[in-house]
């Protein structure tokens, strides 16, 4: 194991390099505030526990504001020993009219080290430090604020509150991995299966995945056939390292982006409607158990608790079933609409906004180096990338359900936004899933051009 980032004199390290085109300031609209259980170190605890919270808002009197399980972050089946209790709604505990109480009382340095953080992102490599924003944002959905390239001094503090966030978490000896800074672990690139390459040979390829976005861009070329080509260079790039060909000569390489070839229809259908269960209808059923979320290691099963726990697994079957099986999905406060006819459903060409959208959200994802490797569950360079493909499958099918439903043949950008929002958020939680879980998505994801049967449909209508 490499030494903790924190020993590391900070002109060791290798340069910050920030994404082009992409904006993010808070726009306050509280939305990233919801939908999950913010976990908390013993210096986050310890910050807020004494704080007589009803006195300075009366909304928070006589709250149960935490739930805590020490026990279970020693054993290492919880990754913090403490979290934010949410509200019915699902919403943080903390949040009043938009705005975080911690934040308004005490100081930007008083929340949560993951809420300091958000929605930045850093992944420290042997070349460089790449910085980015989750789009489980709404606001870094929309692109909205000051570029990213005009707030250096600003992203090095963060990276710097990032460093000691995790440096604090390895000292209270939890046995979750929280960042990737505590280590340098991309020394080598798994790309496929047993197929691996060194940080220089990958970044071969990863310039050639840039350099194809960046040529989209000059053309205003369709989402899928920029997908379609990046795809065609990452299975190239396997097959020469397999033959012990340097990635250097993929720079040389044009891709064409040609249809055909899918995998298995059925078993990509299978993936798609288990996603989009596991991003889309699940967590809108999970929202309406907001104290089940993380159980309270002191709390008894009674009867109302097992009452409880049967009536929200009864919902967890039967939504399962409906969505993965029948392809029948009902996300809450949106319409229930049939995947296979969402896919094949006829619109409009999408229009530039929205071609612009979905590339600078791929032109993020490949810069910011987050979607694969221990930044992702430790998937593979392929797998990565097939989730990107599925992430990209799901918002469509979102919102052409939901075009379908008002019977109008285009997609709504705001429909794009929502869907988006909600899946990278599900997206980033992949680590909270069962195990089983991420390892059977890890092999569906592995199979090449598992995407490409559903993207052709897609391009078709």
């Amino acid at each position: 194991m490499s030494e903790p980032i924190d020993s590391i004199d900070k002109q060791d390290l290798p340069p910050l390099l920030i994404p082009e085109g992409v904006n993010y300031n808070c726009q306050g609209c509280g939305r990233c505030c919801t939908g999950w259980s913010v976990g908390l170190t013993e210096a986050d605890y310890a910050r807020v526990k004494d704080i007589d919270w009803g006195s300075v808002n009366p909304d928070l009197k006589d709250k149960d504001l935490f739930i805590h399980k020490e026990q279970e972050y020693k054993s290492g089946t919880s990754l913090y020993p403490h979290f934010t209790r949410p509200r019915p709604d699902g919403s943080c505990s903390f949040l009043v009219d938009s705005l975080c109480t911690i934040h308004s009382l005490m100081g930007e340095d008083a929340k949560p080290g993951t809420c300091q953080l958000f929605p930045y992102t850093f992944v420290e490599t042997p070349s460089a430090i790449y910085t980015g924003v989750s789009l489980s944002s709404m606001a870094s959905v929309r692109n909205l604020g000051r570029p990213l390239t005009e707030q250096r001094e600003a992203l090095e503090g963060y990276f710097e509150r990032a460093r000691s966030y995790v440096t604090t978490k390895a000292q209270e000896g939890g046995s979750g991995s929280v960042n990737m800074l505590v280590e340098k672990p991309y020394s080598t690139v798994l790309l496929s299966g047993q197929t691996s390459v060194s940080w220089d040979e990958f970044l071969h390829l990863d310039n050639k995945m840039l350099e194809i976005i960046k040529a989209a861009e000059q053309t205003n070329e369709d989402i899928i056939q920029t997908l379609l080509k990046v795809e065609e260079v990452i299975l190239l790039s396997i097959a020469m390292a397999k033959s012990g060909v340097s990635l250097a000569e993929i720079a040389s390489y044009q891709p064409t982006g040609t249809m055909g070839g899918a995998a298995s229809g059925s078993a990509n259908e299978g993936i798609m409607a288990m996603t989009y269960y596991l991003y889309l209808v699940y967590p809108s059923i999970r929202a309406s158990y907001t104290d089940m979320w993380q159980l309270n290691n002191k709390e008894r099963f009674g009867p109302k608790k097992i009452m409880r726990l049967l009536n929200q697994y009864g919902q967890y079957i039967g939504s399962g079933f409906s969505t993965i099986f029948l392809k029948n999905a009902s996300v809450k406060n949106y319409g229930k609409v049939n995947l296979r006819k969402a896919i094949e459903y006829k619109i409009k060409p999408l229009p530039e906004i929205t071609q612009e959208f979905f590339r600078r959200w791929l032109y993020l994802k490949i810069f910011s180096k987050v979607y694969f490797g221990p930044s992702f569950c430790e998937y593979s360079l392929l797998a990565g990338f097939n989730n990107l493909v599925t992430c990209f499958i799901l918002t469509m099918i979102f919102a052409k359900g939901e075009a379908m439903l008002r019977k109008e043949d285009e997609v709504k950008l705001a429909d794009l936004y929502e869907g988006m929002f909600r899946v990278d958020k599900e997206s980033l939680m992949m680590n909270q899933l069962l195990p089983q879980v991420t390892v059977a998505l890890a092999v569906a994801y592995s199979v090449p051009k598992m995407g490409r049967g559903i993207l052709q449909t897609l391009a078709k209508g």
